[in-house]
């Protein structure tokens, strides 16, 4: 159990008040050449495989993302589901990881990061399959309830692995450069997952794209089940299956085991949020997902009303953006290790808030493209060193519970942004959401500077 009435000790990435703090564990060569590359270098050969099999699995997965974004609305079309059925759709896997990232963290740290990564993936593709396959919105809404919980398990088995490998002495001084280039492949499968999710949805149908997504979903999990375990079992008091126990994995979830990992979970989440680093990381994440929320949501609806732009344009929009990210993740990753995590989260979030402020009162063209890419550059730098933060102030053995409190504030809003943003468009059409955003952001490095 985590212990009461302490803060967990600082990280080398933490700024005190008196300024930077020393990075004791820096080594002299991550010190004069920073970068990937000198990354890729401090690397074991069995770490570069973990590292590849971690970050192109996930890239894949983000594809797999992309893919069946244009896909969902063909299939709600076909189907006859209308906007409503979209919406429920839509929220169905947000609410399973709402509900199942306690779970998720619990069984993260009690059977280990690989057993939970290989079952996520499955309860994921099964679900991915399943929305391929369904008939109707009642035979569908469970699968993808089903497929929100398996990416729940699987994001939470990923996270506690990359911060287990980070955490390695030799790696550790290069954690925000690691996170930066796999935030900027994430980036990069988001400009080619719609693309390809398009042309498959046109030519084979959207069926096809959900079957298709559901066979790369499996061969990551495929993939990670080749991965060594990572987590210190002699940290834990319950011992770790591997993959080959899958099944023994499988069949502990259904024993009274599991009121008593969810009860210590629960504790956790509690303890950690007594850190006031926890807090502030809470209401950075809590930031950062409403703006993804109000991109997704009001900035379409904006930007049509205002300049008359169609699908297609809208979908150039979001290509921009991902493009800036490929760029802007692994720099602002990079500095990050060279200047710790802490002072560059507040202006990062007041980026965003400025970019969404920008196209909430754009009038003309021009200062619309501005405010967007200024926006785009703000979260692209915002979501690794938020990742990397998370990392360095997880209590070593409680890693899973951690991580998945860093990504319920994300579900959370992913979840009740959405329809809470298009009601207040719709209540009042123009700058309101979009003004509230860009407010509730700044606020929210204000109050991650203050806890920090």
């Amino acid at each position: 159990m985590l212990r009461l009435g302490r803060r967990w000790p600082r990280t080398r990435c933490s700024l005190h008040r008196g300024g930077l703090a020393v990075l004791s564990t820096q080594t002299g060569d991550a010190k004069s050449k920073p970068g990937f590359l000198a990354a890729w270098k401090a690397c074991r050969k069995e770490e570069r495989r973990q590292l590849l099999v971690i970050s192109v699995s996930g890239a894949a997965l983000n594809v797999g993302m992309g893919v069946v974004i244009p896909a969902l609305p063909q299939l709600s079309q076909e189907l006859g589901f209308g906007a409503t059925g979209v919406g429920l759709l839509l929220a169905a896997p947000s609410l399973a990881r709402c509900l199942f990232n306690l779970p998720a963290g619990a069984l993260v740290d009690s059977l280990g990061r690989v057993p939970c990564m290989v079952m996520g993936e499955i309860f994921a593709a099964l679900g991915c399959l399943g929305t391929g396959l369904a008939w109707s919105l009642s035979s569908m809404l469970p699968v993808r309830f089903m497929g929100g919980t398996g990416a729940a398990l699987a994001a939470a088995g990923s996270q506690a692995y990359l911060t287990d490998l980070t955490e390695r002495p030799h790696l550790k001084p290069m954690r925000g450069t690691i996170l930066g280039a796999q935030g900027g492949l994430i980036a990069a499968a988001y400009v080619v997952g719609p693309a390809i999710g398009g042309a498959l949805t046109h030519f084979y149908g959207a069926q096809t794209a959900y079957c298709g997504v559901a066979v790369l979903i499996g061969l990551c999990g495929a993939a990670y089940a080749t991965l060594p375990e990572t987590m210190n079992r002699a940290m834990h008091s319950r011992t770790s299956p591997g993959v080959g126990s899958l099944f023994a994995s499988l069949r502990s979830l259904g024993s009274a085991k599991s009121t008593i990992l969810l009860a210590q979970a629960a504790r956790d989440w509690q303890d950690l949020l007594r850190d006031p680093r926890q807090q502030g990381l809470f209401s950075a994440n809590l930031a950062l997902f409403l703006n993804y929320a109000a991109m997704i949501t009001v900035m379409p609806l904006q930007t049509s009303r205002l300049f008359g732009l169609g699908v297609a344009e809208i979908g150039v929009l979001y290509s921009v953006g991902a493009a800036v990210g490929i760029l802007a993740a692994p720099i602002m990753g990079t500095l990050s290790d060279k200047y710790g995590r802490v002072p560059l989260i507040a202006p990062a979030a007041l980026l965003c808030g400025l970019g969404c402020f920008g196209v909430a009162s754009a009038e003309v063209w021009e200062l619309f493209v501005a405010s967007y890419v200024t926006w785009s550059v703000g979260e692209a730098a915002l979501a690794p060193l938020l990742s990397a933060y998370a990392a360095d102030i997880a209590p070593k053995e409680h890693v899973g519970s951690a991580m998945s409190l860093s990504r319920q504030a994300g579900d959370l809003v992913l979840f009740l942004g959405p329809p809470l943003l298009g009601f207040i468009y719709d209540t009042s059409p123009g700058s309101s959401a979009l003004t509230l955003t860009g407010l509730l952001t700044c606020l929210g490095a204000v109050i991650f500077r203050a806890k920090t």
